[in-house]
């Protein structure tokens, strides 16, 4: 039995290699691909190389005629590339070429995603033979898109609990960049996704505020860009700042796990943060995304509109450091007790999908 898994982000190469590891103790061969792309090149050149995957075609960048232009491309690359007879089944997290190959050579193709929010899913969902996805969801957020109620099958967890539940802190990376300093950690947005277009300029020159009130409170800031034009950005603004700044993509865990303060765009290091325990400000301005929403509720994730309007709240934070961590990590526990290993979920919903 060969699963082919298509890895578009980070986010995707952690959920999907972790899921790989239980299929392969039931017995499955798995097979990946992924694409070019900044956010992913060292990490499955350095950190997950053993896993074989097949880079395939490359990112569109921030235009979207370019976004469609290289989806086209990438989608005959594909076809040629991939040993789609030996396939039994598709599984991506929303890539429009695998499941389109899929539909076309009537492979059954598995959409396993927290986020029913994402533009792809009108393209992807109605395409798929069942749909994996958070407790927390609503299967209404998915059968908008055309699919049955029985397609959808939830799991008790989010899904950064695949790759830290046995999760091992490591303070090398910190080590690496010299760090021995209390520090917050910020992530800047994905300004380059389609449903966002945030502008970085702006978004970094707000950072100046912020970066003051940790400087106030004896924080080093230590940024993590995305894209190479964030990080000319925050060199081009906040060179005068006393900030690290990693342009470097990295299994991202360690860094928050060190961190006394998490900030970000709401993305899957705001959930990492979260099961961490770590305090965290989710700066978000449009509709909050259903897990997000989830986590902001429970407390584990204070909600910000817009970064000039998180000053409060980070100020909060530091002035009532020790109290707010403990506050954090009681929750998280919390969380942690009421989510379950879906391991035995997860193979069964795989092997009824499978052709006969």
């Amino acid at each position: 039995m060969m699963l082919w898994f298509d890895i578009l982000t980070p986010k995707q190469l952690l959920y999907f290699t972790s899921i790989a590891r239980i299929l392969q103790k039931h017995g499955f061969q798995v097979f990946f691909t992924s694409r070019r792309y900044e956010q992913l090149d060292a990490l499955i050149e350095e950190s997950f190389k053993d896993w074989g995957i097949k880079i395939i075609g490359r990112f569109g960048g921030y235009d979207l005629r370019d976004k469609l232009r290289v989806s086209v491309e990438r989608l005959r690359f594909l076809l040629d590339a991939v040993p789609i007879e030996e396939i039994d089944l598709v599984v991506s997290s929303g890539s429009i070429e695998a499941s389109r190959i899929a539909y076309g050579l009537k492979k059954p193709h598995i959409l396993a995603s927290d986020s029913p929010h994402s533009p792809v899913n009108p393209l992807t969902a109605p395409i798929s033979r069942r749909i994996l996805t958070p407790w927390i969801i609503e299967k209404s957020e998915w059968t908008r898109y055309g699919v049955r109620p029985s397609q959808v099958k939830k799991y008790r967890v989010i899904d950064p609990y695949f790759w830290l539940k046995d999760f091992h802190p490591d303070d090398t990376l910190l080590r690496g960049l010299g760090i021995s300093d209390e520090y917050v950690l910020v992530r800047l947005p994905e300004s380059a996704a389609s449903y966002l277009m945030i502008d970085d300029a702006q978004y970094v020159s707000m950072l100046k505020n912020l970066i003051e009130v940790m400087k106030k409170h004896g924080m080093k800031t230590l940024i993590m860009a995305r894209y190479r034009e964030q990080s000319q950005v925050v060199e081009r603004f906040l060179s005068d700042k006393d900030v690290i700044l990693l342009s470097k993509p990295v299994i991202a865990s360690h860094l928050i796990y060190y961190s006394k303060i998490f900030i970000g765009g709401g993305g899957t290091m705001t959930q990492e943060a979260a099961l961490l325990g770590k305090p965290s400000i989710m700066v978000y301005p449009g509709e909050t995304p259903t897990v997000l929403r989830f986590l902001s509720k429970t407390g584990l994730v204070k909600h910000c509109r817009s970064l000039d309007k998180s000053s409060k709240t980070l100020k909060y934070m530091l002035k009532n450091i020790d109290e707010v961590s403990e506050e954090f990590l009681e929750k998280s526990t919390k969380l942690w007790k009421i989510m379950r290993n879906p391991e035995e979920k997860i193979v069964k919903w795989l092997k009824e999908t499978l052709p006969t």
